[in-house]
């Protein structure tokens, strides 16, 4: 599992800019402690609202 997970990496450069499907998402550290799910649940519910 190791090896995919640098295998991954190395193919996509950076770990912190994601495309999904045609979205792009980018990840940084935040002082606001919210969780990456918090997050990516806002995220998707505005993807929603769009459609």
């Amino acid at each position: 599992m190791q090896k995919k997970i640098i295998e991954y990496i190395k193919e996509i450069k950076n770990p912190y800019k994601l495309k999904i499907d045609n979205m792009i998402v980018e990840l940084e550290y935040s002082e606001n402690h919210k969780k990456f799910n918090e997050c990516m649940l806002n995220i998707l519910k505005q993807k929603i609202k769009m459609e």
